[in-house]
């Protein structure tokens, strides 16, 4: 590692511990630090610590996340504890270098921006990237919540923050302002800063993969955790309502974007957070009630969903064989262990003897209420594939043994899932009949990657699994479906 990386380091954390750049914050308080996990790069320590603003009306709390390849996450949260009618200004980092620029993206309009920075640069509300010649950084501004039952959250975007930027000399300041919060309310940011290029800007995929992962929009990051935009059918419900989602969707892309180092420094700083939450049972809750799961199946908030936990596992694992962070392979395994043991007392069952296959339900709770649910396709076909990378990877083979029986499942019902119009049926339901209301693609795209590990495992490919993909695809053709996976990504 180079001297101008270790100094580079050292001032970004200090920044923000000490308080050596000026902010409305002081008196910090370090309340641990711990190395949270090693990457094949080496050791990623993480730092908690609290701070009060000088008239002791909010609190800021961060946690920092620092790898040896000097790249360092900021993620903080602050709350009021009186009354101020005053901004604060929340904290402070200094980018080294001449030539800043800064990139946006805008939904909206569907377009990348690039300005130069000059003397200084205020922005509201966004998801921005800064870079000068020898330092970059990304920066999600303060964006406000208030907190409801059952872990839904309420935005505020009047009370949002504000991020400004302004050359110092040697670089530049880039500084987080949060707005006079209301009662009740907090106002969470995410930042990362390293003196390595963290995007290749040369690349159109980078373009495309980061006007995808965005926290202004539909997708959160919060202190606590990852959210999205809440349907209409969770409750409790309002405008701009986001629930917690255990599936942590932007994580889990980016722990399959291997030798990127915003994705890993990101990514693996969320998944962290997001393991904290795994249960007793081995799984994370559901914590949003769902009208349709409350009045179809009698289940209650806190329910277990078989496809947003597969997909958060599933970023665990890509993180073990991307990153080299296979001390979390443990806590996998605890998932696998329950997704087999809650397989085995809940599927529908098909054939007999050694030729029995099975259909996995898609919902549980733990507290013993609610019914059978039904088996969808798509949340069955991630399951399988699931174990039968988990087997590659740790060389058990139980779990491509269970995942053999799921797919046994799906050839013995390959004729009940195709409709007359060609598309798929979503799900099969308890009594035995079908429902329909399959997505567009993802199905397929499932079905796709099982296929791919299905040959890997057997040596040939599934029948049942290339008919049913042949009956999408014609559908999906008919009817102009384009975002489909042409290639396997697993």
């Amino acid at each position: 590692m180079n001297p101008l990386r270790l100094v580079v380091t050292a001032a970004l954390v200090s920044t923000m511990l000490t308080g050596c750049q000026s902010t409305d914050f002081d008196d910090w308080r370090e309340t641990s630090s711990v190395q949270a996990f090693t990457t094949s790069i080496g050791p990623v320590t993480r730092t908690e610590a609290t701070s009060e603003n000088q008239h002791a009306v909010q609190q800021l709390r961060t946690y920092t996340y620092t790898d040896t390849a000097g790249c360092t996450v900021y993620m903080g949260r602050v709350e009021p504890k009186g009354q101020t009618e005053q901004a604060q200004t929340a904290a402070q980092y200094h980018l080294p270098g001449e030539a800043g620029v800064i990139r946006s993206y805008r939904a909206d309009t569907g377009s990348w921006s690039l300005a130069s920075i000059g003397e200084q640069i205020t922005l509201e509300k966004g998801m921005y990237f800064v870079r000068t010649d020898q330092a970059e950084a990304i920066v999600v501004t303060p964006l406000t919540y208030t907190s409801h039952a059952n872990g839904m959250i309420e935005y505020l975007p009047d009370a949002d923050g504000m991020l400004s930027i302004q050359a110092d000399g040697d670089g530049y300041t880039i500084s987080l302002s949060v707005d006079a919060l209301p009662p009740g309310s907090y106002s969470d940011f995410l930042v990362l800063c390293a003196d390595e290029p963290l995007v290749d800007w040369e690349s159109t995929a980078a373009f495309a993969r980061w006007s995808n992962y965005r926290f202004t929009d539909s997708n959160r990051w919060c202190y606590d955790g990852y959210y999205y935009t809440a349907p209409s059918t969770y409750y409790p419900t309002g405008e701009n309502y986001f629930y917690p989602l255990p599936a942590a969707h932007i994580a889990g892309k980016m722990a399959r974007n291997a030798g990127d180092p915003a994705s890993r420094a990101l990514g693996l700083a969320m998944i962290d957070i997001m393991r904290e939450k795994q249960n007793e049972y081995g799984f994370i809750p559901s914590q949003a009630g769902s009208e349709w799961l409350k009045g179809d199946y009698n289940i209650d908030p806190g329910y277990y969903d078989t496809r947003f936990n597969t997909d958060f596992w599933l970023a665990n694992l890509n993180a073990a064989r991307n990153f080299g962070v296979t001390e979390w392979l443990d806590k996998v395994e605890e998932y696998a262990a329950f997704l087999m043991d809650f397989g085995t007392g809940h599927h529908f069952s098909f054939g007999a003897g050694d030729e029995e296959g099975w259909l996995i339900e898609d919902y549980w709770h733990s507290n013993g209420a609610g019914n059978v649910t039904h088996c969808s396709l798509n949340h069955h076909a991630s399951e399988a594939s699931f174990l039968y990378q988990l087997a590659e990877v740790t060389g058990n083979q139980t779990y491509a043994v269970f995942a053999d029986r799921m797919v046994h499942g799906i050839e013995l019902t390959a004729d009940l899932w195709p409709m007359e119009d060609g598309n798929l049926y979503y799900a099969y339901l308890p009594d035995g009949t079908m429902m329909a209301g399959d997505y567009p693609s993802l199905t397929y795209n499932d079905l796709v990657d099982l296929q791919a590990l299905y040959t890997r495992r057997h040596g040939s490919e599934s029948p049942a699994i290339r008919s049913l993909l042949e009956t999408k695809r014609g559908w999906m053709e008919d009817n102009g479906i384009t975002d489909y996976s042409k290639a396997p990504t697993v």
